[in-house]
C-alpha cells in the first residue's frame, strides 16, 4: 500500500511540473460517474486497479480487481465502452487465485450542454457478466447522474439501480455523492460517499466515505481514491487507482 501511494504521488507531482495542457474527458472521481462523454470519434483506453479489504481487523482476506476499458465517442453526447475484468482473491489457507471475471458494455448519454439546465444530467446503462456467479451471471445497471459546477467546485450525485438477471434476481438501489475542488490547474481534490439504500442480501445499508485526488495531463490522466467504512455493513476499506490515455 505504501508503494502504491508513492507511485500515485510521484505521477501527480511530476505531471504538474511538466505541463498544464489538459483534455476534457479526464475523470476526477474513481467510484462516481460524472457529466462527461468523449467527443465524436474520440478514443480512450483506461486501466483501473481496486483493492477491497472486507475485514482487515480480523483476517487478511482481500481481493484485487483489474479492469481494462476502451471507450469510443459515437457522438459528442454519446459514448460506448467495453471492459474486461480480472480478479485476484487472497484466501485463507490457499494460494492467491487470479481468474477472468467477465466483461461489461457501457453506454453514457449526456443531456444538453454544461450549464444549459440548473443541473447537468447524464444517463448511464451497463450490462455486466460475472462468470463466477452460477445463478445470476448477468446484470444490468442504470444510473441517473446529476452534476453542478460552482466555479472550481463540482458536486455530483448518482442514483443507481443494479439488477441481477434471471429468476429470483435481486435489485439493489444505491447512491453516490461526491465533490471536488480544482486547487491548481488540472489538480482536483475531493471526496466520495458511497452506499446502498438497502442491500437485499443483508437487509442492511452499507455506507462508505473517503478522499479522492485526480490530475489531468496533456497525454494522460490519473485518479486515485479510498473508501472507509462508515458502518459495520460496509467493507473496511477500498482503494482504487485509474489511469486514462486518449489515442
Amino acid at each position: 500500500m505504501k508503494k502504491l501511494g508513492l507511485i500515485v504521488l510521484f505521477v501527480l507531482l511530476t505531471g504538474f511540473m511538466y505541463t498544464k495542457d489538459v483534455f476534457a474527458h479526464a475523470r476526477t472521481y474513481v467510484w462516481t460517474e460524472e457529466y462527461q462523454t468523449l467527443p465524436k470519434g474520440g478514443r480512450e483506453a483506461e486501466g483501473s486497479t481496486t483493492l477491497q479489504v472486507p475485514n482487515g481487523g480480523q483476517t487478511n482476506v482481500n481481493t484485487w480487481e483489474y479492469q481494462g476499458e476502451l471507450e469510443y465517442g459515437m457522438t459528442d453526447h454519446w459514448t460506448l465502452a467495453h471492459y474486461e475484468r480480472l480478479k485476484t482473491e487472497n484466501q485463507i489457507g490457499s494460494d492467491d487465485a487470479t481468474n477472468y471475471e467477465g466483461f461489461k458494455f457501457e453506454s453514457k448519454y449526456r443531456i444538453g450542454e454544461k450549464g444549459k439546465y440548473w443541473v447537468d444530467p447524464l444517463i448511464y446503462l451497463e450490462w455486466a457478466t460475472d462468470f463466477r456467479e452460477e445463478d445470476h451471471p448477468n446484470s444490468l445497471e442504470g444510473k441517473i447522474v446529476l452534476s453542478k459546477d460552482f466555479g472550481k467546485l463540482n458536486i455530483v450525485t448518482n442514483q443507481i439501480l443494479e439488477s441481477e438477471l434471471g429468476e429470483n434476481g435481486r435489485t439493489t438501489p444505491e447512491f453516490r455523492v461526491a465533490a471536488n475542488y480544482e486547487v491548481f490547474s488540472g489538480v482536483h481534490v475531493g471526496g466520495e460517499f458511497d452506499g446502498d439504500y438497502w442491500a437485499p442480501s443483508s437487509h442492511r445499508n452499507p455506507l462508505s466515505l473517503g478522499p479522492t485526488v485526480a490530475y489531468e495531463h496533456k497525454y494522460f490522466w490519473v485518479a486515485a481514491g479510498a473508501l472507509f467504512a462508515v458502518n459495520h455493513a460496509a467493507d473496511d476499506h477500498e482503494v482504487r487507482v485509474i489511469v486514462g490515455v486518449p489515442f
